[in-house]
């Protein structure tokens, strides 16, 4: 038996679809899964077992259709189809494979390519939003509403000094925009503390957040206890270093959605974006903070934009990240480390 299904393109959104996934290798444990996806989306399961990861390169091509089609015919047809996206080239992939049934969100004019098309539902956690998918094929399953995430079958290396230390990792970045940033000098005042309270520290960051870290190393003194790690790690490797990790500060992001699959504890830093649909889902050691967590919310949130939308000049502009100081994050810390 063949399933077919295609993962979201954001690294946090496949994390968040493991639920979905697990439903689906639980119930059927001798099939063989082809997933398609984005490099970061097939990276994280690439070490799964009775699973083909294949990244999906159409938009690159001259005819994206046509790669879509190619892409397709290089799959066997499979039993069933799910896509985790919600867009009509999507769904006209799953129809190219002449999948038997092929299940997805009515969306964009595409319910006619699909056999199962339930209705997408709102205010809903993203997670659940997937495993409601494979459960309109699924309905009776006694799966844990959690993330699951293997363990990557490979060593990482840590400077000998790190070794039997507490270690803290900082994930300053969020690929979907810098509303969802949190300021630099506040991760800075955030490690300072950290160190003094005999951590070492690990900066985590695709390479294009390397110059983000740059500014927060900018602000502190120069340490053998911190290591810069920015653009310097594979999906694999990231997951191995995170599982060396006693704690982790971060953004609302993907790796935040890893150390919450991984059960990491970790403090998360949402401002936009809404805590209700994305934050860790069922992560008994993930911690929100927030204005809205410490009783300050403001009127605009959650704005969900890639940038904050109010003028530069405003004393509003970005107040959603400006104003959750970094006494709050320490405070939090101290508390779960002691």
């Amino acid at each position: 038996m063949n399933l077919l299904i295609r993962l979201p393109n954001w690294l946090g959104d496949s994390v968040m679809a493991t639920f979905a996934l697990e439903i689906l290798y639980q119930t059927y444990p001798k099939a063989h899964f082809y997933l398609v996806g984005s490099k970061v989306s097939c990276a994280l399961f690439s070490h799964y077992p009775n699973t083909t990861t294949i990244i999906d390169n159409s938009k690159q091509a001259n005819s994206r259709i046509l790669a879509l089609y190619k892409l397709s015919k290089a799959i066997p047809p499979c039993e069933i189809a799910i896509t985790f996206q919600n867009n009509f080239l999507s769904a006209l992939f799953l129809f190219f494979n002449r999948s038997k049934k092929r299940i997805g969100y009515a969306n964009e004019l595409r319910s006619y390519l699909l056999t199962l098309h339930p209705k997408k539902p709102k205010k809903l956690h993203e997670s659940l939003r997937f495993a409601r998918l494979v459960e309109s094929l699924i309905p009776n399953h006694s799966i844990a509403p959690k993330l699951y995430l293997k363990h990557p079958k490979i060593s990482i290396t840590l400077p000998p000094h790190f070794h039997n230390q507490k270690i803290a990792g900082i994930n300053a970045g969020a690929s979907f925009g810098n509303a969802k940033r949190w300021e630099e000098k506040y991760f800075a005042e955030v490690i300072e503390d950290l160190l003094n309270n005999n951590f070492c520290v690990i900066l985590f960051g695709i390479e294009s957040e390397n110059p983000i870290n740059q500014k927060i190393l900018s602000h502190l003194q120069k340490s053998d206890k911190i290591l810069n790690l920015s653009g310097k790690t594979s999906i694999p490797e990231l997951m191995a270093y995170f599982l060396k990790l006693q704690i982790l500060i971060t953004n609302d992001s993907g790796p935040m959605h890893i150390a919450a699959a991984f059960n990491i504890p970790t403090i998360a830093l949402f401002g936009p974006t809404d805590e209700e649909e994305t934050c860790p889902f069922n992560a008994k050691n993930s911690h929100i903070l927030s204005l809205k967590t410490i009783h300050k919310a403001l009127p605009c949130q959650p704005c969900k934009k890639r940038s904050c939308p109010l003028p530069n000049n405003s004393t509003n502009h970005h107040a959603c990240m400006r104003e959750l100081k970094p006494a709050f994050v320490i405070t939090k810390i101290h508390s779960l480390i002691s």
